[in-house]
């Protein structure tokens, strides 16, 4: 006998201290009578075993009872069909394996087996942790010391199973008389637990209703292949005889599906929409708790995003909002990202860099941003700056350099222009950026030039354009000549190729300026009050805005002063004397004298010096001469002063004689015949022949009868 009070000793201990944790369970009353063996097996297909009690369930449990139910606690399991294994102790594991850490006996069970008489025993004292309990718990530790006997089966309880378990001593303990109580054995026996808590043996072929547990099952459903119109959704199986699962999604359109297995496609849904998906387990036709998950449908791409307006530093853009729903838009610039009212479809990006690239993404989002639709995107170039200080220089007849300064931030080239002032294109190139200056060429002579500079990015994006004017130099002018006096001089040329304004003109004496004109519009100028028989030079250039054309020069003297008051001194039949005034009152000249008579064919010329008067010798009586004399200077001669005079004549008579003849009778005697006729004669002399020439007269002599 004392080696079975070993063990009991040991087991009572053991029960009153092992402590261990216990998933979270849910607990079911079934109200429909069974065995323990039937109730167990109930509990098994539908849900994990029969109950197993603690301290931390027993109340939560019982304010559910009316009546006794099957617990999952049996004496012997080794009995049953579904055994969970080889369990040779009574009353020392739970159906489902736990072990027996808590007891909440009705007084007077378990009926232990009755024992043999003038046995010892042992009595055990144990040091057991304090610990708070319940009612419950606190009516099970005052009943404890009433157990008397355990069974047979208590021997083959290994001493490895109490290792590190509180030490209990011996004391001889008499064995008690038989009583009632054994009549109450029952060999194999099943404990139910009582409307109140405690627990009470009971055959275990009685028909009782019976309380299941079930672990809590925290499974999750996963959400992949999500677009805007569909998503998978994955779960967790649960463990157990589970016939199909529910899946119930509910967001603006409600969908429920009956699978078998652990995955389902949602189809049709509505992009950027909230849906609630649960997947209920059903078995033996209830339906366990559900694995859930919430998950937003990827929201539909951005429509027609589009550039509405660029300047140097800033871009606009829009887009339309997409079919279904969404929470927001997202807008990107770079790695800068600003979420967008919903209701907003525009957005103006400032602070950019002149001629910069920019990437610019726009999105739709829902509002946990667990998902965004497509990216929106477009490349887009800020307009480049315009050029500085631009300016034209070394402008030839057909050509000019034009040069400005880099613009800010970023460009690729410029487009360098030029156009007549009918718009037409003379001259177009692209420049690389490396360069501030071109060369135009092939400009039409004397125009005014519209020259434009406009900054190209990426090659082709235009910035503002800059626009100067410019001329090319106008041609030279031709055919000029210069006529001079004594004191003036006439300057004529004919016009230059191309275009011009005006014509500058610039008078030289002996290689320097004396006089310069300006905006002369004609193509002939005056000068006056000139200097006698001195050299002037005319340079005439054409003007054609500040531009001048290659200058054209013809030099000439002006003529020396001409003598004044020419007369005759004195005359005879063969000589004239002829005399003047010096000009300018000089002492000292040289003239050319020239005297001539048209009548008779004469010239004579002479050249003098320091003389005011000449005198012509072997001259014919009764002649008209002209007198010219000119101021010699050098080669040039003045213009000339002129007289005339007569030489006395030496006059012979000569006779005519006319005889008349007429048909009519007495005509050629008539007075107003012969008046007639010698009138005509006279003018005939004086008209065709004789002129004033030479000195004549014509008289009518009376013809005698």
């Amino acid at each position: 006998m004392g080696k079975l009070q070993d063990p009991v000793c040991v087991l009572i201990c053991w029960a009153l201290m092992l402590m261990y944790s216990i998933a979270d369970r849910q607990y079911f009353i079934q109200d429909h009578n069974l065995t323990w063996d039937e109730a167990r097996n109930h509990c098994q297909v539908c849900f994990t075993e029969l109950a197993t009690l603690n301290h931390d369930n027993i109340e939560t449990i019982v304010k559910n009872l009316s009546s006794e139910h099957w617990t999952g606690l049996r004496k012997n399991l080794n009995s049953t069909s579904n055994s969970i294994g080889n369990v040779s102790m009574s009353w020392s594991h739970w159906s489902n394996g736990d072990p027996l850490t808590f007891q909440n006996w009705y007084p007077g069970w378990p009926v232990l087996k009755p024992s043999p008489p003038d046995k010892d025993c042992c009595s055990c004292s144990c040091t057991c942790p304090a610990a708070t309990r319940n009612d419950f718990a606190n009516f099970t530790e005052a009943n404890v010391t009433d157990w008397e006997y355990f069974g047979a089966d208590a021997e083959n309880i290994t001493s490895s199973l109490f290792t590190g378990l509180p030490a209990c001593t011996r004391s001889p303990m008499p064995t008690p008389a038989p009583s009632e109580s054994d009549e109450k054995y029952i060999e194999d026996s099943c404990v139910a637990m009582l409307s109140f808590g405690p627990w009470v043996e009971k055959s275990c072929l009685e028909l009782l209703p019976f309380i299941c547990y079930e672990e809590h099952f925290s499974g999750e459903v996963n959400v992949t292949n999500l677009s805007p119109e569909s998503a998978t959704l994955t779960w967790r199986k649960v463990p157990g005889d589970i016939t199909h699962y529910r899946v119930v999604a509910k967001g603006d359109k409600d969908l429920m599906e009956n699978k078998t297995e652990t995955t389902h496609d949602l189809v049709n849904l509505t992009a950027g929409t909230l849906y609630a998906v649960q997947v209920f387990s059903v078995k033996c036709e209830r339906e366990l708790n559900p694995q859930s998950v919430t998950f937003y449908t990827t929201p539909n791409k951005v429509e027609n995003l589009t550039v509405t307006r660029v300047t140097e530093t800033s871009i606009d853009v829009s887009w339309e909002k997409p079919a279904g729903s969404l929470d927001f838009f997202l807008f990107k610039v770079g790695s800068s990202e600003t979420e967008i009212n919903k209701a907003t479809n525009h957005k103006q990006v400032v602070g950019l860099i002149p001629g910069g690239s920019y990437t610019i993404t726009v999105l739709s989002g829902v509002k946990d941003s667990s998902t965004r639709s497509e990216e929106s995107t477009i490349t887009v170039y800020t307009k480049p700056d315009i050029v500085s200080d631009m300016t034209a220089s070394n402008n030839t007849e057909n050509s000019l350099v034009l040069s400005w300064g880099p613009p800010d931030g970023n460009f690729t080239g410029f487009l360098v222009k030029a156009m007549n002032s009918s718009d037409h294109t003379l001259f177009k190139k692209e420049v690389n950026q490396t360069l501030c200056a071109v060369q135009v060429t092939e400009l039409p002579i004397g125009n005014k030039i519209t020259l434009v500079v406009t900054t190209l990015t990426n090659h082709t994006l235009k910035g503002n354009a800059t626009t100067i004017f410019a001329y090319t130099a106008p041609g030279p002018i031709s055919n000029l000549n210069v006529e001079t006096d004594d004191n003036s001089l006439n300057a004529t040329w004919g016009l230059p190729e191309g275009n011009y304004s005006s014509f500058a003109i610039e008078l030289l004496l002996d290689e320097e300026t004396v006089d310069t004109k300006s905006n002369i519009t004609q193509a002939r100028i005056e000068f006056k009050t000139l200097k006698p028989a001195s050299n002037y030079t005319v340079v005439v250039r054409a003007v054609s805005g500040h531009l001048k054309g290659p200058p054209t020069a013809f030099s000439n003297f002006t003529l020396p002063s001409p003598p004044k008051n020419p007369t005759n001194a004195s005359v005879d039949k063969t000589s004239i004397t002829f005399k003047w005034t010096a000009p300018g009152n000089i002492t000292k000249a040289k003239y050319l004298v020239e005297l001539s008579s048209t009548f008779w064919g004469q010239s004579w010329s002479d050249s003098i010096s320091d003389t005011t008067t000449h005198t012509f010798y072997n001259l014919t009586s009764g002649t008209k001469y002209f007198f010219k004399v000119y101021t010699l200077a050098g080669e040039h001669k003045s213009l000339p002063a002129t007289t005339d005079a007569t030489t006395v004549p030496d006059e012979v008579e000569i006779s005519l004689s006319m005889v008349c003849s007429s048909a009519e009778s007495l005509l050629c005697d008539n007075e107003s015949t012969r008046k007639n006729v010698f009138e005509q004669l006279r003018d005939h002399f004086k008209v065709n022949l004789l002129y004033d020439a030479i000195v004549w007269s014509l008289t009518d002599q009376a013809t005698e009868a």
